[in-house]
């Protein structure tokens, strides 16, 4: 089974909005929030902010993040 969870920033302005965007294979949104906080992101009421919406630079920023790597049979 493999699933793909993409957390995309919900940062919006007058004229257009954050294109940042987390992809991960967590199997659940809460996991996927989980890693996504782990990287910088910040859940709240009124959506996902990836690192630089949300105020939390972080030195290197993560599109992908892998939490289950593949069986290597």
């Amino acid at each position: 089974m493999s699933a793909r969870i993409t957390l995309h920033c919900d940062r919006l302005w007058e004229y257009g909005g954050c294109t940042g965007q987390l992809m991960t294979d967590a199997l659940s949104i809460d996991e996927a929030r989980a890693a996504a906080e782990q990287c910088g992101w910040r859940a709240g009421g009124s959506g996902d902010f990836c690192p630089t919406c949300s105020g939390r630079p972080v030195p290197q920023s993560l599109n992908v993040v892998h939490l289950h790597p593949e069986d290597p049979r």
